[in-house]
């Protein structure tokens, strides 16, 4: 029932090391200093003092600004996964005004020339490189956080609780900026409140503080909140006085042009509307939305007994929907396909969580998601979720579950304990249940932890806007794993884990599935990665049992990485082979391209024997850190597609999209089009 900063959890998770404490020059007043918990007190968050500045600090990564010099400071950054001593120091400064946060930090490094920044586009993937991050949880419940993280060269990015659009003006800008020197980097941040959610009269933030160091592959954390980590013991920014939330509608229009021998439309338009309320909700709206693709998850051609679950990216679903809305079981946002009127209301208030979605298509479709969570206390919450759809000449379909959970905090993990139960019914009179309990226990580096569920699902439960694949079953799944990681050495890490699962048929006899799965993997510091994997199973009362074997290089390289995976096994009756590789380069300074195939083969008797491959190539040109053009060649056994693509997401401004060909990546062969795509903010 709780979430941790995503951006702070994954830093620390993937191990990256580094220090902190920093020392300001002698003849500068004392900072305020951050104020740790007593002996006695490990269980309450550190506080620090907001400090007001007289005049902001300029953005340009120096922190010579006069600011900083009476900011409050943070040095005792420690290691979250070892126990072992900081490989470089480094300080975080904080201090406030009435418009924004500011936050700097001074991160040491004794060989600046091994520093590592590749990254250059705004979001893109800076987790590989030596990056900071701050955040912000301005609901102060020590869980969800407003991640803001910038890189040595000072590249954002950031992750907003529920997801966001790409628009920077749409999702909320700050600024940041970084500078090298010969002890090592200095970074700046100005986080605006206005780009915060806040109840009236907060003043208290929790936060939290990271640091990848890229050569160490570790990650420093600022507060000390045990291992493994706990968000509960995060810092608290306390005597902050932000200002009065002055709601006003954010207006996100688009223009299209499309000249392709297959367009509905030559030209369209449509509109979205976001709305922040003074309690901290956020209202969307959006009107005639653009579903025609720009670039679509390209689907893997690895068999698979039922439908493939993939990621949707379309704006107005991906705003706000982790998190706030019911999991996919019960709404899998690509059942809807198009609309006309579409609203959301989403957010959190006091002790409540809520989300709220209705997309129409006039005079055919209708589609209603709602969902609301209570918070009992840090470690007790429940969960009520609806989804009505009704489809023209169709029966009307509802579905309902209640979750809800427990969490015991311990020195060294968690133990929590879940249920949730969901109902559905069609206008027909056909309804259907599904049951489910389950609990982990969780621990730190180096120790065993371990999960189970029990499931029940009628024959005729059918959420008509969810992904579920497990009707008519009873049965339920337990696993064991561990995952060390070794401070000093060739080997970075490595892990092992068993699952076994049973979920025979309620009815007409013969299993979903049943069988045991253990796994090992390996992780070097030179960047490579091995894992091995074996399936003694049985799905679908068929014989699914498998080898499998993963080898990485280049991991921590953004452009050159590569991987290969190889799998033999029996699928629904006949032998079965599947082989996918993938590997980076960087011929030129602005130039990636990534090059990817898949092989797959099921043979007779099977009755769904097939042959399949696929190639897809892509490259990209960076014109500048706001614009590149880019090429995508999909080439498979049925045909290939191919198609060109300007892209232009700048921080103020219109952001422009320019397609030659179909980027629908299930079409084959070359379609005849150029479309036109602009999007403005205002």
């Amino acid at each position: 029932m709780r979430h941790a900063g995503r951006c702070l959890l994954f830093l620390c998770l993937m191990g990256v090391a580094s220090v902190t404490t920093g020392a300001l020059a002698a003849d500068q007043p004392p900072p305020a200093e951050a104020t740790q918990p007593a002996v006695g007190e490990a269980s309450k968050p550190p506080q620090v003092q907001a400090v007001y500045a007289d005049a902001p600090p300029i953005i340009d990564g120096q922190l010579d600004d006069p600011c900083w010099s009476q900011a409050a400071r943070v040095s005792d950054f420690y290691v979250l996964e070892l126990d072992q001593p900081l490989p470089e120091e480094t300080t975080a400064l904080i201090c406030v005004d009435s418009n924004a946060i500011y936050v700097g930090f001074i991160c040491r490094d004794r060989t600046p020339e091994d520093i590592v920044a590749q990254e250059t586009r705004r979001n893109g993937d800076i987790w590989n490189d030596d990056c900071v991050g701050v955040g912000l949880d301005p609901w102060h419940k020590h869980g969800v956080t407003y991640d803001f993280n910038v890189n040595a060269r000072g590249t954002q990015s950031e992750d907003i609780p529920g997801g966001s659009a790409t628009k920077i003006q749409w999702r909320g800008d700050w600024t940041a900026a970084a500078a090298r020197n010969p002890e090592g980097w200095t970074a700046e941040m100005a986080i605006p409140f206005s780009i915060l959610p806040y109840p009236p009269g907060q003043t208290t933030f929790s936060f939290g503080l990271s640091r990848h160091l890229a050569k160490e592959k570790l990650a420093v954390c600022y507060p000390d909140t045990g291992r493994p980590w706990n968000p509960l013991l995060t810092a608290d920014l306390v005597g902050l006085h932000p200002p009065a939330v002055k709601p006003r509608p954010l207006f996100m229009p688009y223009l299209t042009f499309d000249f392709g021998e297959n367009a509905d439309k030559r030209a369209d338009a449509g509109l979205d509307v976001q709305y922040k309320l003074p309690s901290g909700l956020t209202a969307l709206a959006a009107l005639n939305p653009d579903f025609r693709n720009i670039e679509d998850v390209v689907e893997p051609i690895s068999f698979s007994y039922v439908e493939k679950y993939l990621y949707d990216p379309r704006p107005f679903f991906v705003t706000g929907q982790e998190g706030f809305f019911p999991k996919s079981h019960l709404f899998y946002s690509r059942r809807i396909h198009d609309f006309d009127l579409g609203a959301k209301l989403f957010g959190t208030v006091g002790n409540e969580t809520i989300g709220l979605l209705d997309a129409i298509t006039f005079g055919a479709e209708n589609s209603f998601v709602g969902a609301w969570r209570h918070r009992f206390d840090d470690y007790n919450g429940v969960q009520l979720s609806l989804v009505r759809h009704d489809v023209e000449g169709e029966p009307g379909n509802t579905a309902c579950s209640i979750d809800a959970g427990r969490v015991w905090q311990h020195l060294d993990g968690t133990d929590q304990i879940w249920t949730v139960d969901y109902l559905s019914r069609d206008a027909d009179g056909r309804s259907g249940a599904a049951y489910a309990l389950g609990g982990d226990h969780e621990r730190g580096n180096g120790q065993p932890q371990w999960g189970w569920m029990y499931r029940l699902v009628t024959q005729d439960f059918h959420p008509a806007l969810g992904y579920f694949t497990s009707q008519n079953t009873n049965g339920g799944y337990l696993y064991w794993n561990r995952s060390t990681r070794y401070e000093k050495g060739r080997l970075q890490g490595q892990g092992w884990g068993i699952s076994t699962a049973y979920y025979p048929y309620l009815h007409g006899g013969g299993v979903l599935r049943t069988g045991i799965s253990p796994s090992y993997q390996w992780q070097w510091r030179n960047g490579r990665t091995l894992s091995l994997q074996a399936d003694r199973m049985r799905e679908y009362n068929q014989d699914s049992s498998d080898l499998g074997a993963s080898l990485g290089w280049n991991t921590q390289d953004l452009y050159r990485q590569g991987y290969l995976y190889a799998l033999k096994g029996v699928r629904a009756g006949g032998d079965y082979a599947y082989l996918s590789a993938q590997q980076g380069f960087r011929p030129k300074k602005n130039l990636s391209v990534g090059l990817g195939a898949e092989y797959s083969h099921l043979a007779p008797p099977s009755p769904e024997a097939y042959h399949a491959y696929q190639t897809v190539l892509t490259a990209s040109y960076d014109l500048t850190p706001e614009k590149c053009i880019s090429l995508r060649l999909i080439a498979r056994d049925g045909g290939y597609n191919a198609y060109a693509a300007y892209r232009q997401v700048v921080r103020r401004g219109m952001d422009a999209y320019i397609l030659v060909g179909e980027p629908d990546p299930s079409r084959t062969g070359l379609t005849n089009r150029v479309a036109v795509k602009l999007i403005w903010a205002f």
